[in-house]
């Protein structure tokens, strides 16, 4: 990273780390992965519920249900990086600073990058922890330490991808409302619409939705999910680089 661009980064670091919504954010996601990776960790103290499965697979859900709870404050804070600037005018001051517009949304995305990474660790970490105790009544936590940083890993970077594509839309819409809708939207909704159109048309759509495709990657970064994640992330960021430099902020 160049100097310019290093305190570029510590810039926009600190505008973010300052915002109230980001510790309102940061705390729910720690209170939401705990709370997520608990209640799929209590569900196997049911010896019926936990009948015939690994530990491996317990470790999977609880790791799973922490991300799912997760992806929402880690979104929304992705959303208000860029937002939070348009709703109340700063970003023209921004721009007024730095007129090379470029280089401010590569920032902003690096600080979304890097939040989205430190926070995912650390609230899918203590949800790991949180759970443990509740796998341990149940003897599932025989586990490899290695396998279970891969799964961490892999949730860790869906919540990153996450945060870029909230990032991505926003930049586009250029609004916090409209950017958490969409994103949400995308998330939540478009996977669940796919899989209902997959029993017509009798073909996987359910593997083009943003979510389905990001956690693929993750899981198998040379399968046909890169392409695809590819494509959900280069289209709403090229439009609203395109937009962002082109019109008045």
């Amino acid at each position: 990273m160049s100097t310019g661009m290093s305190h570029l980064f510590a810039a926009e670091w600190l505008k973010v780390r300052t915002l109230r919504s980001f510790r309102a954010c940061a705390v729910a996601a720690v209170v939401l992965a705990i709370a997520g990776a608990a209640l799929a960790g209590a569900a196997y103290t049911d010896p019926v519920f936990a009948e015939g499965l690994t530990a491996r697979d317990a470790a999977t859900d609880v790791i799973s249900w922490s991300s799912g709870v997760l992806q929402i404050p880690v979104l929304v804070l992705a959303v208000l990086v860029l937002g939070s600037e348009y709703s109340g005018g700063a970003i023209r001051v921004t721009f007024v600073a730095v007129p090379r517009r470029l280089r401010v949304i590569a920032a902003k995305a690096l600080v979304v990058a890097v939040v989205a990474a430190l926070l995912a660790t650390l609230s899918l970490g203590l949800g790991y922890a949180a759970a443990f105790p509740l796998l341990s009544r149940a003897a599932l936590t025989d586990v490899p330490f290695g396998t279970v940083l891969s799964l961490l890993g892999g949730e860790i970077g869906y919540c990153v991808l996450v945060g870029l594509f909230a990032y991505a839309v926003t930049l586009l819409v250029r609004n916090t409302a409209a950017g958490v809708a969409i994103t949400l939207g995308v998330l939540l909704l478009l996977r669940l619409m796919l899989a209902v159109l997959d029993i017509w048309v009798r073909f996987d759509l359910t593997g083009l939705a943003f979510s389905a495709a990001a956690s693929q990657l993750m899981t198998d970064p040379f399968s046909r999910a890169l392409p695809v994640v590819v494509v959900w992330l280069a289209v709403p960021a090229l439009l609203g680089a395109l937009a962002v430099v082109r019109r008045d902020a």
